[in-house]
């Protein structure tokens, strides 16, 4: 996983930012659920402060401090882990196939792979601590989109550069100086997330590989063994698809773009993180999921924090609570609107989502016992096969879809707080319906489980022709 990390992170040029091996580790973290949490570094030399800074922090001055934090799963770089998990595990139970394995082995195996991916992962997200330095225009602008102030002292503020910076109109003027140095942020990674995370992701990796494998036939008794023939093979099927589909993109703009470099380096960069979550959201948005992405800016406490009002009443913020005089409006997208490409966008996602799930169908029908298709309703006629094919895979397609709709929602968050206020910052988030994605991708599924079945039997009855 952290081979994947650290070629993404060269591309997007995240070492001009910080350590490379530190975000490597926080990245490859966040890959099984490991939340980042960040918060300002505040150090350097402010110089000689005298007047009003002495009542503040002892000659530090008066600094803004930011804080952040992301909870984003990077699929590029889960997925490739558990392709490698799954090898490893099964590495050794395909060399052994001549004796028998018992499900007491198999279950000593799995909790092995659980507790070592627990302490690894564990153990990773230690090593994910670092400093960054944030861009110099990480403070400019944070509360409003305004210009400059005019020569009369009217108009919008410029934000909090304007407000904190070290000229004679800001709080680093009026307190002795600004520190001139660019903000820096340390970041980590929630140890006890990552290791829940890693646990889970092991469990499900080693579920779905037992479950679709055809080299390794493992004992799973009663009622798993049934659960494997008769819903096995559609699993396979949308997995391997989705797998394939998410990796092909991967792999060529990756070679592409390490290749041309510049800004293709850097979309090979994100394709190596990100590929996988765009392909979730087009194909959920195919079966009739909606997907928000919004930006909204942060509030100050100025109504409840008498230093905050002060603030406002020395130009620091506007009637809204918005830092800098300007009004920055909350920005929602949904994605299915005339502005994030509306219907036609919806329709070729539809389109494309239909024929991978009915081509997935066809293909689990083909390789399905037909005494492995019988509905589980009490319906024993012509089309009960149909039915059964239908069931399974439209709960396979509902499972799959709804699981990718959980993962790839994302939030973000970074803040300017002073005197214990958060004063402004900018949240920002993607989210779809799990509910809606689950509902749909049952109806879509299940429609495409017919029609797959359907198309066998008709080359059956061709080919005995």
């Amino acid at each position: 996983m952290a081979t994947v990390s650290a070629p993404a992170l060269a591309l997007l040029d995240a070492g001009s930012f910080g350590s490379l091996w530190s975000l490597t580790m926080a990245l490859t973290a966040m890959a099984v659920g490991g939340s980042v949490n960040a918060g300002s570094d505040v150090s350097g030399d402010t110089g000689s402060m005298g007047g009003p800074a002495s009542l503040f922090g002892g000659g530090g001055g008066i600094s803004p401090s930011m804080s952040g934090a992301a909870d984003v799963v990077p699929l590029g770089v889960t997925l490739v882990g558990a392709v490698v998990l799954w090898i490893a595990f099964s590495w050794r139970l395909r060399q052994a196939q001549r004796r028998r394995f018992t499900a007491g082995e198999l279950a000593v195996r799995a909790a092995g792979a659980g507790t070592a991916a627990l302490f690894t992962l564990m153990i990773v997200a230690g090593l994910a601590k670092g400093s960054a330095d944030m861009p110099a225009s990480a403070m400019t602008g944070m509360g409003g989109t305004g210009g400059g102030r005019s020569a009369g002292g009217g108009g919008g503020g410029g934000g909090l550069a304007e407000l904190f910076g070290g000229g004679s109109g800001g709080l680093g003027g009026l307190m002795g100086g600004g520190t001139g140095a660019q903000p820096t942020m340390t970041y980590h990674v929630g140890a006890g997330s990552a290791g829940f995370g890693a646990v889970l992701w092991v469990a499900v990796v080693l579920g779905v590989g037992v479950l679709i494998s055809r080299r390794v036939r493992l004992p799973l008794g009663g009622a798993l063994d049934g659960l494997r023939t008769g819903w096995g093979r559609s699993l396979s099927a949308v997995v391997r698809t989705v797998l394939v589909l998410a990796a092909v993109p991967l792999v060529v703009l990756a070679v592409v773009g390490a290749v041309v470099g510049g800004r293709a380096g850097s979309a090979a960069g994100a394709a190596l993180l990100l590929a996988p979550n765009f392909l979730a959201v087009f194909l959920t948005l195919g079966v009739g999921s909606s997907w928000t992405a919004a930006a909204y800016p942060v509030r100050s406490e100025g109504g409840s924090n008498p230093l905050a009002s002060l603030m406002g009443g020395m130009g620091g913020m506007d009637g809204t609570g918005a830092m800098g005089g300007g009004r920055q409006l909350d920005r929602t997208e949904h994605l299915r609107s005339p502005s994030a490409g509306g219907w036609p966008l919806w329709f070729a996602a539809l389109t494309v989502t239909v024929l991978i799930l009915l081509a997935c169908a066809y293909r689990a029908a083909r390789a399905t016992h037909p005494g492995h298709k019988l509905p589980l309703l009490p319906y024993r006629g012509p089309l009960a096969g149909h039915f059964g094919m239908a069931e399974r895979f439209g709960v396979v397609t509902a499972v799959v879809l709804g699981g990718a709709a959980w993962l790839v929602g994302a939030s973000g968050h970074f803040g300017i707080s002073m005197f214990g206020s958060e004063m402004g910052g900018m949240r920002a988030e993607l989210s779809g319906s799990v509910l809606r994605t689950v509902l749909f991708g049952l109806l879509v599924g299940g429609l495409a489980g017919f029609g797959g079945s359907l198309l066998s039997a008709v080359r059956d009855v061709r080919g005995a022709r």
